[in-house]
């Protein structure tokens, strides 16, 4: 059974997670210590990883959804700064090249907001009986497969895929200049490649 992990995004500087060039990409974040797990250990393949706002000048604020990602690879760290699908990415450095119990989450089923973080009043919510959004350190994941459909069925009904907006903190040096507007479904032609 997939499952979300909420989390608030206390930096949303589109380094981690990096939405840019196709993939979204948690590869530099959320890791936990030795004796306790976190968010890239736990998630696996078809899990949705969910970003909220936080309070902080580089976040969009409690109460909003920054981005929402379904996990479609999960690699090692060291295999992810070898592969060529991801060089040049900002979150793509060798520092653990040899690293082999870190991990890299990667999408191409996301839904990146950033500046334009819609209200997580919207989501419905039938099938959770508390908020989608964690307050602080740590994450939440206690939330019933009847919701994670529910939650996904909103997603792809109201926006389409990919980047709606910059991030909070600025536009990082390697995102494109333009990202897409908020339309609906298969009736919106994407002016940046790959975005």
């Amino acid at each position: 059974m997939p499952k979300p992990f909420s989390y608030v995004v206390d930096h949303d500087d589109g380094f981690s997670p990096y939405p840019f060039r196709g993939f979204c990409t948690l590869a530099r974040c959320k890791f936990g210590s030795p004796h306790r797990r976190n968010i890239v250990e736990l998630a696996k393949f078809g899990d949705w990883i969910v970003g909220t706002g936080g309070a902080g000048p580089r976040s969009a604020g409690h109460g909003k959804l920054i981005y929402a990602m379904r996990v479609t690879e999960k690699l090692t760290l060291r295999k992810y700064l070898t592969d060529p699908r991801f060089k040049g990415r900002p979150d793509n450095y060798g520092a653990d090249a040899h690293n082999t119990k870190r991990f890299a989450l990667i999408s191409r089923d996301f839904f990146y907001f950033g500046t334009r973080a819609p209200d997580l009043k919207n989501v419905p919510r039938p099938h959770v009986n508390h908020p989608l959004e964690k307050r602080g350190p740590g994450f939440k994941s206690d939330f019933t497969e009847p919701f994670i459909a529910d939650f996904a069925a909103w997603l792809r009904s109201k926006f389409r895929r990919g980047v709606h907006g910059l991030p909070c903190g600025g536009r990082p040096s390697q995102a494109p200049q333009v990202v897409c507007h908020r339309a609906p479904p298969r009736a919106f032609a994407c002016p940046v490649r790959n975005c």
